[in-house]
């Protein structure tokens, strides 16, 4: 019976079960010595009473109940500290979900203008676009998008749309930036067209 609970106990994976032969006679010795030790007598019990009021006296108990309180008072505080941190979490995000949509999408358009830049930069500019002229049409008195579709086709050495994009661009933002991009595509086509 040594090994046969080796697997359960951390023992080796391959351990075999073992039975031990055991004489009858010392069977009923060990079940006579388990029946005395489970029915202790009245001197037992005061002798196990006296060493635990021994080992442990009563000041010692009174600064371990002491030391218990103050880990309680230390518990309840963290408690009540996570669940105020849980429901702020909690407002927060219902904020969030309950905020305006018109911030929301805002925040989208900025990503998508990021995205259309990156496409730009990597020289996709079918894709460029596509982007821009999507988020223009969300807002079409809005001159950024104009500008930008016109810096596409710049790209794309088309002047003629170029300048319309310009041109509209600085209809909705009269400005001295707004106006040089225009001038300068002007400028290019003039340069280009026979005379």
């Amino acid at each position: 019976m040594a090994d046969e609970n080796a697997n359960v106990y951390g023992g080796a994976p391959f351990a075999m079960p073992v039975r031990l032969l055991v004489n009858e006679e010392q069977a009923d010795e060990a079940s006579c010595i388990l029946a005395t030790m489970a029915q202790p007598d009245s001197d037992q019990i005061e002798q196990l009473k006296k060493a635990e009021q021994e080992s442990f006296p009563k000041n010692e108990s009174a600064d371990i109940l002491q030391e218990l309180k103050k880990i309680r008072g230390w518990t309840e505080t963290n408690t009540v500290f996570v669940v105020l941190l849980l429901a702020g979490l909690v407002f927060y995000f219902l904020i969030q979900l309950s905020s305006p949509a018109s911030t929301r999408s805002r925040q989208r358009q900025v990503e998508s203008w990021n995205t259309a830049r990156t496409a730009l930069d990597n020289f996709q500019y079918d894709k460029a676009a596509e982007i821009a002229q999507r988020l223009t049409e969300k807002t079409p008195n809005y001159y950024y998008g104009y500008a930008y579709q016109g810096y596409i086709a710049l790209e794309r050495n088309q002047l003629k749309d170029a300048e319309g994009y310009f041109a509209r661009a600085y209809e909705l933002f009269p400005t001295d930036e707004a106006k040089q991009p225009l001038e300068a595509v002007r400028k290019r086509l003039a340069a280009e067209s026979p005379k």
